[in-house]
């Protein structure tokens, strides 16, 4: 009996010992907050890891913008630049700026051209870079933008000349003109020119006893032509259709803006083509020919100066009569008879050549520091805006 009761008693008290439990519970608890701590410690870094990888790679995305809006500034702005983007190679030069470790790099690249192989569109692609010899203190962006040609209105460009034209000037007839000349070229005169209240400056060589060679050259305002199209193709006049010319023949009188993607023809049996407060504009040339006259008519109220508009050649072999602006990308020849009273040309080449007629024209000083909507100067506009990857 007592051995049994000697069994019992050990039995009880190794039953009642928690010394070996404790020791276990104790071993497993730390064990978790150990390996709570390393989880702890490595999420901790690799966050610290992500937010510098973030860090970095938003400012290589805004060195990427930085490059985008620098090189756009200096295509626009800086036309002479050498030192930095050069679009008009075959092979652009890269731009790059920034220090070793941080910088943008923009390369350009030539999407289209047009007949005389100067770019339309072309594309910036800028590449942010950051890498400061770390794994995680990098990053690279790139960001890919297309440009267009547009035009931008600059409030310092108007007509301020009676005539202007962009390269040479030659004037043969009876040639009154009332108001300042001015060629970025030469002026060439073949025969007696009249200047009244104006006078005669050239880049080039003036042939006028009373006129000024190696002049400065002027700016001349660029006609947006995307813009006169969309008021023609709106309430503001007649879109005439794509890619489709028209011809005049028979007298009548149009109003606002009347646009021809196309050549424009005014020939007989029309005797007058009156324009009342409004304007022609062809993409392609305006051509006038036999005793046709034109008659420019603009109403006290209206007070767009623009007339007769061509990216092609004008030539005028009738009578032009009235006010206002005609401008021509291309060459002005006058063949017949020009009475501009109050109003002016511009052209990139003007021959002026009379054809037995007369060429009058009297400048319009309210185009003087006017700004005349829809002008302004040619820049390079963005068309889209992507990341590459």
């Amino acid at each position: 009996m007592k051995k049994k009761n000697l069994i019992n008693s050990e039995l009880k008290n190794k039953l009642s010992n928690q010394k070996g439990f404790a020791l276990l519970a104790t071993l497993i608890f730390v064990f978790i907050l150990v390996s709570l701590g390393a989880a702890l410690l490595t999420m901790t870094n690799n966050d610290s890891k992500l937010s510098t990888l973030q860090k970095e790679s938003t400012r290589a995305f805004y060195l990427a913008e930085t490059g985008i809006e620098k090189a756009l500034w200096f295509i626009n702005f800086s036309p002479d630049n050498t030192a930095g983007l050069d679009w008009r190679t075959t092979e652009a030069k890269p731009y790059r700026e920034g220090s070793l470790d941080e910088y943008f790099n923009v390369v350009v690249a030539t999407d289209t051209t047009d007949s005389d192989g100067k770019a339309t569109k072309i594309s910036f692609i800028s590449t942010g870079r950051v890498d400061k010899g770390g794994e995680y203190n990098k990053g690279s962006r790139k960001i890919e933008v297309k440009l267009i040609k547009g035009i931008a209105q600059n409030n310092s460009l108007s007509y301020n000349y009676a005539v202007l034209t962009d390269d040479d000037m030659t004037l043969n007839g009876g040639i009154v003109i009332t108001g300042d000349i001015h060629s970025n070229g030469d002026i060439n005169k073949g025969s007696n020119l009249t200047l009244i209240n104006g006078s005669a400056t050239a880049s080039g060589t003036c042939d006028y006893a009373l006129g000024t060679s190696g002049a400065a050259k002027q700016s001349i305002p660029i006609i947006d032509f995307e813009y006169y199209k969309g008021i023609a193709q709106g309430a503001g006049g007649v879109y005439y259709g794509d890619n489709t010319s028209k011809v005049f023949s028979t007298d009548e009188t149009i109003t606002g803006i009347h646009f021809i993607d196309g050549d424009v023809i005014i020939k007989p049996p029309l005797d007058t083509l009156t324009i009342q407060d409004g304007a022609i504009f062809a993409t392609g040339t305006i051509k006038s020919s036999g005793n046709c006259n034109i008659e420019i008519v603009h109403s006290k109220g209206y007070d767009n100066p623009l007339a007769i508009i061509a990216q092609g050649d004008i030539t005028m072999g009738g009578n032009v009569h009235g006010e206002g602006v005609i401008q021509t990308n291309g060459t002005f020849t006058l063949n017949g008879t020009i009475n501009i009273e109050r109003g002016c040309v511009v052209a990139e080449d003007g021959i002026f050549n009379g054809g037995g007629g007369d060429m009058n024209i009297v400048y319009d000083d309210g185009l003087q520091q006017q700004v005349v909507v829809g002008t302004g100067i040619e820049v390079w506009k963005k068309l889209s805006w992507q990341e590459i990857y």
